[in-house]
């Protein structure tokens, strides 16, 4: 790779990342399709990529709620434990697809969590985390099902652990938030080691580089978020994410056809 494509991939984390900031979520959806598109990753090394700098930056933004006491170990490595052999799984079934067909089902992730962030309403209530019960079936369910995705697709998951968080262990939300970082963070671990048990192509410096411009990203988007209507920016995001989804579904459809 030339100095150009270390430039893209800077500028590549810098928007993903400063869509997370801006938006609080589902910024990370646009890591792959801008690892394909403009640095120019083939879709399975960007996938990898996308999941160690996601896991980078989450496991940052941790740190600032572990110093709350926000993040709940024991529920984290709990929901992240089927992860070990789903997101090996999700890793062993993306090699055998060839890149069309990858995008085309990443494409649809995205329609859907564009679909799920116009949807998006606050929490009417919050679910006290002492009085209830762990619904232990439903932490492991979804927590096989998201490394699953994450294994898959590359994306942290954090659109399906903060609501199982919320509902199936009984945290706060921002517990949620905070141990859903921490369990996106686990998974970045085992897609990296799934690609290096199958002796797959993983380029580090530019996931290096990438993750740098996520943090930056990060930090820019928080800070203006905190300025700018947070509905008006979910739903721009929502929308924006929605025609990029369409565009790559369309552009493979016509690819494989």
């Amino acid at each position: 790779m030339t100095i150009i494509h270390y430039i893209y991939a800077f500028i590549s984390g810098l928007l993903s990342g400063g869509a997370l900031g801006l938006t609080g979520g589902g910024g990370s959806i646009l890591a792959v399709p801008l690892l394909v598109y403009l640095v120019g990753e083939n879709i399975h090394l960007a996938i990898i990529t996308s999941l160690i700098a996601v896991g980078a930056t989450s496991l940052i933004s941790s740190f600032s709620y572990m110093r709350q006491s926000l993040v709940k170990f024991k529920i984290g490595f709990l929901m992240a434990s089927p992860g070990i052999i789903s997101t090996y799984l999700g890793s062993l079934i993306n090699k055998e697809l060839k890149g069309p067909i990858l995008l085309l089902s990443f494409s649809l992730l995205m329609i859907y969590i564009g679909i799920l962030m116009i949807k998006k309403k606050k929490p009417k209530a919050q679910i006290a985390n002492s009085e209830g019960k762990l619904n232990y079936k439903k932490i492991l369910i979804l927590g096989f099902i998201t490394g699953l995705a994450s294994g898959f697709f590359g994306v942290g998951g954090g659109f399906l652990l903060v609501p199982a968080l919320y509902i199936g262990a009984r945290l706060k939300m921002k517990e949620a938030i905070a141990t859903s970082l921490f369990i996106i963070f686990l998974f970045g671990v085992f897609g990296l080691a799934s690609y290096i048990i199958q002796q797959r192509e993983i380029n580090y410096i530019v996931s290096a580089v990438f993750a740098t411009g996520g943090a930056v990203g990060g930090i820019v988007g928080a800070y203006f978020a905190k300025r700018l209507n947070q509905d008006k920016l979910r739903f721009i995001f929502a929308i924006f994410t929605l025609l990029m989804g369409a565009g790559i579904f369309i552009q493979n459809i016509i690819q494989l056809i």
